[in-house]
């Protein structure tokens, strides 16, 4: 009985912020009673996943030259996370094909010291591990695991001569010659290549090794996105027509290039998987895709992500995090509770979780509602859109967290009341 007053609780929140987007709080103010009052009525169930992403851009070395500086500075950025009613961070740990820790394989990044290679004189990731769990958060050290530059740099040589990137791209081996590609202005490791995957595997092992994060977690930059000009002839193109050439040499059939993308990508998470279950099998591994689920069904567009795969068999990752990053308003492209739902139709096991990414960097900013529009968006001006967002995916009951991106926007001063508001919809 109870679950279904509960469901129908559930269906008139959703009705009602659907109603509301163009208003201001009232609508809001609605479903918060009718929410708390489904929620008193339910049994205690596992504690939610409530996390910040705290991205390299909010890391700044002028800051902190010392342990004791360094730990100041992140202790406050996880006061603020706790103070938020946040109980994990997801720290970024290797932006750039660089590290936040004492690494074997990849150079000390420029936002530990200033400049990538130099040692800062501590180890940034011991610290934020001491400085989480004291707290009694989780840390989960974010990685990217494909790019080396940002966008506008395709030189090796501004990067650290430790970067294996740099080494690839510079030595006298012809054989290495292809492990990282240049595509639109940003150098990125080739997703094809066997040492390079062992490489990223191998960089992943020492940190659950060594570090006690409780996780480790992957966002959406996998293949870069590609147009329907290029896809089937630059980047790892070449290592594509050589496997093609190979399985016909053998008389065997041969995947199409959006497969054989697809595939190399999941030999990869698969891979990362299994090396940190056989460290610590209670170590979590997670992936944040972006949102738009549709497009990762064009042949070209979006990174090669196959969540079908992630979300439907054991043995790739603990938990998905789409970045669900627009508003309730229909007009957009992906208006956030339809766009929400067929990602919870997409979780076809127990053995992953769901969790839905947030976008406090949208609130109080003029954002058009899709980028084929003239209009402003008014829902990221209603200081409740991000809290309704929590209300309606816990309404469904499959969704089991939430990550808010990032915490600079998580703790600027405009955005105040926005997550004020949604600090008290933790405890409803």
């Amino acid at each position: 009985m109870i679950k279904r007053i509960r469901f129908y609780l559930s269906i008139l929140c959703i009705i009602i912020v659907l109603a509301g987007i163009w208003g201001t709080g009232t609508a809001s103010m609605s479903v918060y009673a009718a929410s708390k009052g489904a929620e008193e009525d339910t049994a205690e169930e596992t504690e939610e996943f409530r996390a910040v992403w705290i991205a390299y851009s909010n890391f700044d070395a002028k800051k902190y030259s010392n342990r004791n500086e360094f730990a100041e500075f992140v202790g406050e950025m996880f006061d603020n996370a706790v103070n938020c009613g946040m109980n994990a961070v997801v720290v970024h740990v290797r932006p750039f094909s660089d590290a936040m820790y004492q690494s074997d394989y990849f150079p000390w990044s420029k936002y530990a010291s200033g400049k990538q290679g130099v040692h800062p004189g501590f180890d940034p990731l011991r610290i934020m591990v001491e400085e989480a769990h004291v707290r009694g958060l989780q840390i989960h050290a974010w990685l990217n695991p494909y790019r080396v530059t940002a966008a506008g740099n395709t030189d090796p040589m501004s990067l650290s001569k430790k970067n294996p990137a740099r080494k690839y791209l510079t030595n006298s081996k012809k054989k290495d010659d292809r492990y990282v590609l240049a595509y639109h202005d940003q150098l990125f490791y080739n997703p094809s290549v066997p040492a390079v995957r062992k490489l990223i595997i191998n960089g992943v092992k020492e940190i659950v090794q060594y570090y006690d994060v409780d996780g480790i977690h992957f966002d959406d930059y996998f293949y870069p996105a590609f147009s329907e000009e290029t896809y089937t002839v630059y980047f790892d193109a070449p290592e594509y027509e050589e496997y093609v050439a190979k399985q016909t040499a053998k008389g065997k059939s041969y995947k199409d290039i959006v497969a054989w993308r697809k595939g190399n990508v999941n030999t990869l998470v698969s891979g990362v998987y299994k090396a940190i279950k056989e460290i610590d099998p209670d170590c979590v591994f997670g992936i944040s895709p972006g949102g738009y689920i549709d497009y990762y069904k064009n042949d070209y567009f979006r990174w090669y992500v196959d969540y079908q795969t992630w979300m439907s068999k054991p043995g790739y990752i603990d938990y998905i995090c789409p970045q669900i990053y627009w508003s309730f308003n229909t007009l957009n492209t992906y208006p956030y509770y339809e766009t929400l739902l067929k990602w919870e139709a997409a979780l076809k096991t127990d053995a992953v979780k769901l969790y839905v990414g947030l976008p406090a960097y949208k609130m109080n900013e003029k954002v058009k509602i899709s980028s084929a529009s003239d209009y402003y968006d008014s829902e990221w001006f209603n200081q409740f859109t991000l809290a309704n967002m929590v209300r309606v995916a816990r309404s469904t009951e499959r969704t089991s967290g939430f990550i808010v991106f990032d915490y600079q926007d998580f703790t600027e001063k405009k955005n105040e009341k926005a997550i004020n508001n949604l600090k008290a919809v933790w405890d409803e």
